[in-house]
């Protein structure tokens, strides 16, 4: 039967997890080597178990929070607003043959703005096909791509819950128990 400190720590390390997971400046990595360094394997590995929880939760908050933004009537008008003012912008630019004062920065920031749309639907198509659950997985496991963009991306997606949930927990799981166990394993 652990003794109350180990279940204190344990606990603790939910409660990182899950903090850490919304937020990037509390790394949850920093309190699971604490634990490496300062305690048993045995507790160290609980620890990083709980961590791993802990994120999951706080990942599968940010999926659901993308997954009812995404499906916002609110958020959908808005967004049909922005769309045809923009249109609306460009018509008129077009009819007065465009905007001489359009310089190499706005056209740069154009592109930019066009390649991360090409980005995000390239993101939201690979996460919801076959390949999704291992995107979650290596992101959660390695750290690339940031698990917190993938959260949101995967909300996004048509990737379900439970994948989400078994790929991030699995994921943060291996990430965290190599962590705990890296001075023993090298």
């Amino acid at each position: 039967m652990p003794d109350a400190a180990t279940i204190g720590l344990v606990a603790l390390g939910l409660l990182v997890g899950a903090v850490s997971a919304v937020t990037p400046f509390l790394p949850v990595e920093a309190y699971v080597i604490g634990l490496a360094v300062t305690h048993s394997s045995t507790v160290a590995v609980a620890g990083a178990v709980a961590a791993a929880v802990g994120q999951t939760v706080g990942k599968v908050v940010l999926f659901q929070t993308a997954r009812s933004a995404s499906s916002s009537r609110w958020l959908k008008r808005l967004r049909d607003r922005g769309a045809k003012e923009a249109a609306e912008v460009a018509a008129r630019a077009e009819e007065t043959g465009g905007d001489p004062a359009v310089g190499p920065v706005r056209r740069a920031l154009r592109r930019l703005g066009d390649w991360i749309r090409r980005a995000n639907g390239a993101g939201i198509t690979l996460l919801s096909g076959h390949w999704g659950v291992a995107v979650v997985l290596v992101s959660g496991a390695v750290g690339i791509p940031p698990l917190l963009a993938i959260a949101f991306y995967a909300g996004t997606s048509r990737m379900n819950v439970r994948s989400f949930v078994v790929a991030c927990l699995g994921g943060r799981t291996i990430r965290f128990v190599v962590l705990a166990l890296g001075s023993s394993l090298f």
